[in-house]
C-alpha cells in the first residue's frame, strides 16, 4: 500500500498520510482526511436539503430563491435591485441557473426584471413588495432551522473557527470575494 504524506504546511500534524492506495493503484483519502472531506460534503448537503425542504413546505420558496430575495433586500447598494450578472456572482450561481431562478421568482410575483437604464443589453432584477413580504415571512422559518441544525450545535468559538475555515477554503475558488458584507 502506497502512502502519500501531506505537503509541508498543509496539515498532517498527526503524520497520517493524506492518501492511501490499493494494490491496484486506486487512491483514496485516509482516515481523518476522508472524515473531514466526506463530513464537509455530507453536512453541507444535509443542511441545504433541510433548509430547502422547510422553505418549500412552509412558503413555496426554494433555498436558492430565498437567497436571491435576501441579496436583493440586504446586499443591494441601490435598494432592492441588482444587475442579473451581479446577483449571479453574489449568490453564486451560473448566469443560466440564475436566469431560470429569477424567471421562477418572477412568475410568483416576488421579483421583476427590467432593462438596465445604463446598458440596454443588461437586465436588472428588482425585489417586489410581495417578494419583500415573502422574505419577511420566510426568514423566521429559515433562521429557526439554521439555529436548530447548525448554530445551536456549536459553541461561539466553534462557529468562529468554522467561519475562518470556510473563508480559507473558499478563498481559492473566488466565491469568497463577491457578495460578502464586511464585518
Amino acid at each position: 500500500m502506497e502512502r502519500e504524506l501531506p505537503q509541508k504546511g498543509s496539515g498532517g500534524a498527526s503524520g497520517e498520510p493524506v492518501f492511501l492506495s490499493t494494490q491496484d493503484g486506486v487512491r483514496y483519502p485516509s482516515g481523518i482526511y476522508a472524515r473531514a472531506f466526506l463530513g464537509l460534503l455530507r453536512a453541507g448537503e444535509a443542511l441545504a436539503r433541510t433548509l430547502d425542504a422547510d422553505l418549500r413546505t412552509r412558503h413555496d420558496l426554494t433555498l436558492r430563491g430565498y437567497e436571491v430575495l435576501l441579496h436583493l433586500a440586504a446586499f443591494s447598494p441601490d435598494g432592492r435591485r441588482l444587475a442579473m450578472t451581479q446577483l449571479a456572482r453574489q449568490a453564486p450561481l451560473s448566469q443560466s441557473r440564475m436566469s431560470r431562478l429569477v424567471a421562477a421568482l418572477e412568475a410568483q410575483g416576488l421579483v421583476r426584471r427590467i432593462a438596465d437604464e445604463r446598458d440596454s443589453r443588461a437586465v436588472v432584477v428588482v425585489l417586489t413588495d410581495t417578494g419583500l413580504d415573502m422574505l419577511r415571512r420566510a426568514q423566521d422559518t429559515h433562521h429557526r432551522e439554521l439555529m436548530e441544525r447548525l448554530f445551536a450545535r456549536l459553541t461561539e468559538a466553534e462557529i468562529a473557527e468554522l467561519a475562518r475555515l470556510m473563508g480559507k477554503l473558499l478563498a481559492g475558488d473566488g466565491t469568497a470575494r463577491e457578495g460578502r458584507r464586511p464585518d
